[in-house]
């Protein structure tokens, strides 16, 4: 059945498109897109009106956690990537550290099943760089990759052996895949047990890595990039021509350490939220283009993991569902930033990293995937909404705006408010 979503006001990046259009689907791909009213009598259908809304291409995050296997009591793939679609998601990639861990064939296949059986949008699956995330020996990179990971990443832990991230940049070299590194020198953040650890932690590694990839001509992707002197390392790097991107979260640009306390443990993170100086870096990154990406590292947790002191806590925030409006809010309604200019963080870029095709643009030959958005709606956060089963949140009682009111995955409607 052909549908046609007439009178939004479209933002599309990767084509330069901002304007009224109508939007033409046939099962699971867009078949045309026109300025509103010039549509040809032969486009007849079911005709879906989205005046006074926002139409953008269906968000693309690089770094979720979903939790499945083995931890379905924080989050389960129907529930995440349902919490995911809520946020105006429609492609996601979930990092490796499950029960087991996702490194190798037989693992990857087994959540590949998981992801077939109860996803509702796309999910990627990042594998491990290091069996067992330990660090210790590589897994099988091309092996892995010949299987369907989307990427090799150790998310949450550092292989801390600079031969190991060689050989890693050697096999992806080969397959044009991505390195995904959580820099973390644990050298230094394991003398730090109840206090925030300084960024020279993470960008000692930043440095180590963009060496390493530029020596074996890789691709690298430094996930969650929280301060000034790692974003000063990546500029350079990219000024060098060294195979570089980075992705920056809602909580880093939008929180310090004056607006939460960060030790309380619903804003304990890794990396930390930091000062107001590298809030400012951050956004000061974006608006160069030195930050390519956002991504949420969506971490759900369960409440009694959260419950705890600041040192025994669980590290992540949940954040599939408060990320467009926390980043609409701290950067185009505050910061001025154009909006097509975030929606390209959040769609055309990661994709393109990705190297995705057919997603992450609204045009004629792409999945149906979009998002509409009612941009001048405001809300106050409130964890009790969530359809995630990770209530943990710094954000709760931020007044926000912009409210994801549909989310279209392959021309079916998987949200809708």
């Amino acid at each position: 059945m052909k549908k046609i979503y007439t009178g939004g006001y479209v933002v599309e990046p990767k084509t330069g498109i901002e304007g009224y259009y109508d939007i033409v689907v046939e099962g699971e791909w867009i078949t045309d897109i026109m300025p509103s009213g010039t549509l040809s009598e032969v486009n007849k259908g079911v005709h879906i009106d989205l005046s006074e809304l926002t139409v953008v291409p269906g968000f693309v995050d690089l770094h979720v956690h979903l939790r499945e296997p083995g931890q379905t009591y924080k989050e389960t793939m129907k529930t995440g990537s349902y919490a995911c679609a809520k946020g105006g998601f429609t492609t996601v990639a979930c990092m490796p550290n499950t029960m087991p861990v996702i490194d190798s064939v037989e693992t990857l296949e087994r959540l590949k099943q998981i992801i077939k059986k109860d996803a509702c949008i796309d999910v990627l699956p990042i594998t491990a760089i290091t069996h067992a995330i330990e660090g210790n020996i590589a897994t099988d990179h091309k092996r892995l990759l010949d299987n369907g990971a989307m990427a090799l990443s150790d998310d949450g832990k550092t292989p801390m052996n600079p031969e190991i991230m060689r050989v890693a940049f050697k096999n992806s070299y080969e397959k044009d895949a991505l390195i995904i590194s959580h820099c973390e020198d644990h050298t230094i953040t394991s003398t730090y047990t109840d206090e925030i650890y300084p960024l020279e932690a993470e960008t000692d590694i930043v440095i180590r890595d963009i060496e390493l990839c530029d020596s074996e001509n890789g691709r690298l992707h430094i996930a969650h990039v929280s301060g000034r002197e790692s974003l000063q390392a990546i500029k350079l790097a990219k000024e060098k021509g060294v195979r570089v991107t980075c992705e920056v979260t809602p909580h880093h640009m939008a929180l310090n350490d004056i607006i939460v306390d960060v030790k309380h443990p619903m804003a304990k993170v890794n990396p930390p939220i930091r000062s107001e100086d590298h809030r400012r870096a951050i956004i000061q990154g974006i608006k160069e283009g030195v930050a390519d990406i956002i991504a949420t590292d969506h971490a759900p947790h369960d409440f009694e993991s959260k419950n705890k002191s600041y040192q025994e806590a669980a590290y992540g925030i949940s954040g599939a569902e408060t990320a467009f409006s926390v980043a609409y809010e701290t950067l185009v309604v505050k910061e001025k930033l154009p909006l097509i200019h975030l929606i390209e963080m959040m769609t055309s870029k990661p994709a393109e990293i990705a190297r995705l095709r057919k997603i992450g643009s609204l045009q004629k030959g792409y999945y149906a995937n979009f998002a509409v958005i009612d941009l001048e709606a405001s809300y106050k956060i409130n964890p009790d909404t969530f359809v995630s089963k990770g209530k943990n949140t710094p954000f709760t009682g931020m007044d926000v705006h912009g409210i994801v009111v549909q989310t279209l995955y392959r021309g079916s409607t998987v949200y809708e408010r």
